[in-house]
């Protein structure tokens, strides 16, 4: 116990001696090991040892944040908002009997990203670089990985491989490319090297996803790259608004309604008739009327953080999981969880809520929107989800000029 109640003296005793906040090389690696851990996967050429490595770096990197807060001796309730969620998840896992591997490393990330950001926020043209070149270099590794590699795109036509570097699966490139190209956004203002990358990205990941056919994202990305050129304010609204009704209604008409939605006349009419669409969008309204019984088995906290198995086990389904975002909050941790998650959202923009005129924010918002669409579809993890609310709720700092910082020490 008394080694215990040392542990924040030390913190505060080495943190004393270093000038964490004037550092350039040390959060720069921080935040690239972290960026590389959250958004590839690195085991698919049997690279075991640069996981592990990548994986002790970003653990490296946690201890360093929690020197941060140790020294700040204190923390912003945003942040706060993250440890409670991510703690009564954690605390759901175990209390269900599952295994808490899994959600404590992306705890670990998530929360280290963000109270990098939090630390830095004075400096967010200096972390929005760093997290831009981080994200950029995993979407050309990506890119290059899948050129070299044929049988993920030219050969295998029912996406059956294994081997896709960003996530380890087609279908969650989307959201790591979409978060790259909203970050990089946040870099254009800095120098015309980032507009370069940011046209060459957006090449490299339309190109990236049409190899790969991930349709979903395909479109939605498209859609925010044209989101992009428009330059008419009360358009860019518009597009936002209308995004954000038709999001709310997609998921409580559609996914709420799982198999329901193929006794619907007019659901029939306007999918196949006129979208040409598969009516079940690929057997998902299978996975999402699974998903719904699985909550209502237990809809007020949920069972907590489950595995592949402990859904193969537990969840009848064509697939893993609901294959939607919100639908596998309701199944972590109920009710309690989405109310929470929904909060989180709600202090992010209203953060942002006097900003609305503003160019970039607009396209960062929409950016955000299209991350939800594409999430209808998928369980993407929450490190992104997260992330993105994160450019938002920060998004004041983007707008003023960066505080004057002491030379470092």
């Amino acid at each position: 116990m008394l080694f215990l109640k040392r542990i924040p003296l030390f913190f505060t005793k080495l943190s004393s001696k270093v000038s964490l906040h004037d550092m350039i090389l040390l959060p720069f690696i921080m935040i690239f090991v972290i960026v590389v851990n959250i958004s590839m996967t690195l085991d698919v050429e049997d690279t075991q040892m640069l996981s592990y490595l990548v994986l002790a770096l970003v653990l490296m990197s946690f201890a360093v944040t929690l020197t941060m807060v140790f020294r700040e001796r204190e923390i912003s309730r945003y942040i706060f908002l993250h440890i409670l969620f991510m703690f009564i998840l954690i605390t759901l896992t175990i209390v269900n009997g599952l295994q808490i591997k899994n959600i404590l490393y992306l705890s670990i990330s998530l929360l280290s990203l963000l109270l990098i950001m939090n630390y830095y926020r004075n400096r967010i043209s200096f972390v929005l670089q760093c997290l831009a070149f981080a994200f950029s270099f995993c979407v050309y590794i990506n890119f290059i990985h899948i050129v070299t590699h044929p049988m993920l795109w030219m050969i295998d036509e029912y996406k059956t491989a294994d081997g896709y570097l960003l996530g380890g699966n087609y279908n969650q490139m989307g959201c790591r490319l979409l978060i790259s190209l909203s970050t990089c956004l946040l870099c254009i203002r800095y120098s015309w090297l980032w507009i370069v990358n940011f046209v060459l990205q957006s090449i490299i990941v339309i190109a990236s996803l049409f190899m790969v056919n991930s349709m979903t994202s395909l479109s939605m990305i498209s859609l925010f790259l044209v989101f992009c050129l428009i330059p008419s304010l009360r358009i860019r609204k518009m597009g936002i608004y209308s995004l954000f009704v038709i999001f709310i209604l997609f998921q409580v008409l559609v996914v709420f309604n799982g198999r329901g939605l193929e006794n619907n006349d007019i659901a029939r009419y306007i999918v196949v008739d006129v979208l040409h669409k598969d009516l079940t969008f690929t057997y998902r309204t299978y996975m999402w009327e699974a998903g719904i019984n699985l909550f209502l088995k237990s809809p007020l906290w949920g069972w907590g953080y489950p595995d592949a198995d402990w859904y193969r086990a537990n969840m009848e389904s064509l697939a893993i999981g609901p294959h939607n975002f919100l639908l596998s909050i309701l199944i972590n941790g109920g009710v309690l969880l989405f109310f929470l998650y929904a909060y989180i959202c709600y202090v992010a923009f209203k953060t942002i809520k006097h900003y609305m005129n503003d160019h970039i924010l607009q396209i960062l918002v929409f950016s955000v929107l299209s991350l939800w669409f594409m999430s209808l579809m998928e369980m993407y993890p929450y490190t992104f989800m997260f992330y993105a609310l994160a450019l938002l709720y920060y998004y004041p700092y983007y707008t003023k000029k960066e505080k004057n910082v002491k030379k470092e020490v």
